[in-house]
């Protein structure tokens, strides 16, 4: 505040200064035009007048004297450096000596009762105006002296002069209150000026932080006027309708512009989440009017992700399921481990016959899935809170290709990332179980399509709302249509050795991260799971 007060003080000095240099030239020309107006006067015959009437020679020539050097001063003005033209000092002597010329053309016409004096005032208040502080006072006395000095010189030098000490009191009274009128008005103007670029200082430093904040909201904001059309929007609402920074949001998407319909139809109408695009996150429009009482005129419309609603729900069903599995572990796990553990003994058995062992091996190998089946929901009840880190997307793929060699021996493992610095925020061990879920989900299918233990990994920035994204590719057969809606549900699986939970978990450790997994099918063939993360710069605490 007390770097914008010392601005604001110099920017009232300068427009001050402006000022005083617009009102010197105009002086300047006043006052060549007074010295014409004297000669015209003086040298006119159709009236009497009391000009030069004590002296009528020094008159005219001290007339014409200070009319060359009125003009002489008007021409100069323009050429002299604003620098020279900006002190105080040049501007006093000018009124001074405006002040001597016009007291000494007043003694050679007789003195007061002339009129002169009255020219005298103009003088004094013009240089109240164009010279600040004490200064003003110190021209009102100097005129006020010169005045009667002029009255007590007549006095002394004319016999049997008119002259009026009283008068030249009156018009000296009327010098001082001329200044100080001019001084307190000039003040109080300054003090005003100052108060009104002081607050529209702190109303211009409100705009843009109000401006800062909307542009820095998560929620996306779009301000649209009667006939639908965009008056602002900040870019958070450019990135959920998928704009990228180099291209301006000009129109409302066709969802939002029917969600807005049916709201300005029925204004308790609540819109249901809906996607702008394939690959862009789910979102939630409210409506505002800007007046409430018009819901046809402004409205502002606020966009919100629903990950972080998710995320939240997400947490519910996992303290759900942690009281699930508590109560898995110790009504099945115990039952199941004396199953299994009695058909492995029944199976070392020497008088087990081949038809028997066959049904042994099917038990063991049943309640081994049902086993890991139970470990995954366990997992998944004492997960920890995420705890996310800014990590370089390329380098976390290489360092988890070098650590899952061991456990994907025989696999085909590629990765790519445009471009490669590529930056995510995510909890690295949340990431590596859902690539490795991902990873094994893809060399098993493409396996079956006899296409080999094939898997990409391919990254980079997704062009619409520049997110950042992975891609796991593999080289199967593709998910059959009719499977596509019940993909992430637990339990749902197409092989006979799965547990149908890798990817309900893979999914649910993405939304606790902010991010979305997604299904689609590879233009190349087999499928395609892309992790679409949250913007590093963005994502909610």
């Amino acid at each position: 505040m007390i770097a914008h007060r010392a601005e604001i003080i110099a920017e009232i000095e300068r427009r001050r200064q402006s000022l005083s240099l617009s009102l010197l030239r105009i002086f300047n020309y006043y006052r060549a035009l007074v010295g014409f107006a004297l000669l015209s006067i003086f040298l006119q015959g159709a009236f009497a007048t009391k000009l030069g009437s004590l002296n009528a020679d020094l008159f005219l020539w001290t007339c014409v004297g200070y009319t060359l050097v009125n003009l002489l001063s008007a021409a100069l003005i323009h050429v002299l450096p604003k620098s020279w033209l900006n002190r105080q000092r040049l501007r006093v002597v000018l009124v001074l000596y405006d002040i001597a010329t016009l007291a000494l053309l007043m003694y050679f016409s007789g003195g007061i009762a002339s009129g002169l004096a009255a020219l005298i005032l103009i003088t004094v208040a013009t240089g109240s105006i164009i010279v600040t502080g004490r200064i003003a006072l110190f021209i009102a006395a100097s005129a006020t002296i010169a005045l009667l000095y002029e009255e007590f010189y007549l006095a002394i030098s004319v016999a049997g002069a008119q002259y009026d000490f009283f008068q030249a009191g009156v018009f000296g009274a009327i010098y001082f209150a001329a200044a100080l009128s001019i001084q307190r008005l000039s003040i109080r103007i300054r003090e005003n000026d100052i108060r009104a670029l002081t607050q529209a200082a702190e109303l211009a430093d409100l705009e843009r932080l109000n401006k800062q904040i909307i542009q820095r909201l998560r929620t996306g904001i779009i301000v649209i006027d009667k006939d639908d059309q965009i008056r602002m929007y900040n870019q958070s609402a450019r990135t959920l309708c998928g704009r990228p920074n180099h291209s301006d949001l000009d129109s409302l998407p066709e969802n939002l512009l029917q969600a807005l319909t049916q709201w300005r139809s029925n204004t308790s109408h609540r819109s249901t989440p809906f996607q702008v695009g394939a690959q862009l996150p789910e979102i939630r429009a409210n409506f505002s009017a800007l007046h409430s009482s018009d819901p046809d005129g402004d409205v502002t419309i606020y966009l919100e992700d629903t990950v972080e609603v998710q995320q939240q729900a997400q947490q519910l069903k996992l303290a759900e399921l942690g009281r699930l599995s508590a109560s898995i572990a110790h009504e099945i796990r115990n039952p199941l481990g004396a199953i299994s553990h009695a058909a492995q003994l029944l199976n070392e058995s020497e008088d087990l016959q081949p038809a028997d062992q066959r049904l042994t091996d099917i038990i063991i190998n049943h309640c081994s899935r049902m086993n890991g089946v139970v470990e995954n929901v366990l997992e998944m009840s004492r997960r920890r809170v995420p705890q996310p880190q800014r990590i370089t997307l390329q380098e976390h793929l290489a360092e988890f290709l070098q650590q899952s060699s061991s456990a994907f021996p025989d696999a085909q493992l590629s990765i790519s990332v445009e471009p490669s610095e590529t930056v995510i925020r995510v909890d690295p061990a949340h990431l590596n179980q859902a690539i490795t879920n991902l990873v094994d989900n893809a060399i098993r299918y493409s396996n079956d399509n006899d296409a080999g233990p094939i898997a990409h990994l391919e990254g980079g920035i997704d062009s619409n709302s520049e997110r950042p994204y992975l891609n796991v590719i593999d080289y199967g057969a593709g998910v059959d249509p009719g499977q596509v809606s019940s993909l992430f549900q637990p339990f749902n699986t197409t092989a006979t050795t799965g547990t149908g939970l890798g990817l309900y978990i893979s999914k649910e450790l993405c939304e606790a991260n902010q991010a979305q997994l997604t299904y689609f099918k590879h233009e190349a063939g087999g499928s395609c799971f892309r992790i679409l993360f949250a913007h590093p710069d963005r994502i909610s605490s």
